[in-house]
């Protein structure tokens, strides 16, 4: 009877210990699933509260079309400016030249009003006269150079027209091919082409000693040749009011 006495009171205590554990044991594992509950609230609003913020986020687009544009106009009004500026430049250009035409047409028109010296004949703004004797084309042009003048050259038709009306006889003229047999030139370096319609023939007569140029008297339309250039002539010389 004893041993159940003192038996049964320390069953009763384990029985009591056990439940108070039990009763710990369910106390903390309620704690714990309470704080993982929480953990996962928090996990799952900080999830929302992330994505909410990367929604504000603005997405990725592509550049806005206003800077385009200003630039394409921008470029528009520069090339309006500079098309302006160049209009502006031929403008002023062309005025430029149209005084610089009128002042030069003023100071011939002056300089054409001047005499020629004594025993020269004037025609337009030229002065002409004789060789004072008959000789090679190379002396007749030096005569005229001593006398500040050259060999006429023929620069219209109005002009040899005028020749021809108070020059007869076969005079020299101031062309030749001598420094190139076939390529005529005048003496102030201009091209006489041998298609010009004053040859007599049509063109030069040709030939390596036929290298000046002279009037031919004896046609009726008093046209061109070619002559050897020492052949005795007067010649014609000329010079310019111009100069």
């Amino acid at each position: 009877m004893a041993e159940v006495i003192y038996t049964t009171p320390n069953m009763a205590r384990n029985t009591q210990g056990e439940r108070e554990e039990r009763i710990v044991e369910i106390y903390a594992t309620s704690e714990s699933l309470g704080d993982q509950h929480q953990d996962y609230v928090g996990t799952e609003e900080s999830s929302k509260a992330l994505g909410t913020v990367r929604s504000q986020q603005p997405d990725p687009v592509s550049p806005p079309q206003w800077p385009i544009r200003a630039v394409v106009v921008l470029l528009v009004l520069l090339s309006v400016v500079l098309l302006a500026g160049l209009v502006g430049l031929a403008v002023k250009h062309k005025i430029v030249m149209d005084r610089l035409k009128n002042v030069t047409e003023q100071r011939d028109s002056l300089l054409c009003k001047q005499d020629c010296a004594g025993g020269w004949y004037k025609f337009g703004c030229k002065c002409y006269s004789f060789t004072a004797w008959s000789g090679s084309w190379n002396k007749s042009r030096e005569f005229c150079v001593v006398h500040g003048a050259d060999l006429v050259v023929v620069d219209s038709k109005e002009e040899m027209d005028y020749i021809n009306r108070w020059l007869g006889g076969h005079i020299w003229l101031g062309a030749t091919d001598e420094a190139s047999e076939g390529s005529w030139r005048w003496v102030d370096g201009t091209v006489l082409s041998a298609d010009n319609p004053s040859w007599s023939g049509g063109k030069p007569d040709g030939g390596k000693k036929k290298n000046c140029l002279r009037r031919v008297w004896e046609r009726p339309n008093i046209e061109w040749t070619d002559e050897s250039c020492e052949d005795n002539r007067y010649g014609i010389c000329e010079y310019n009011l111009m100069k």
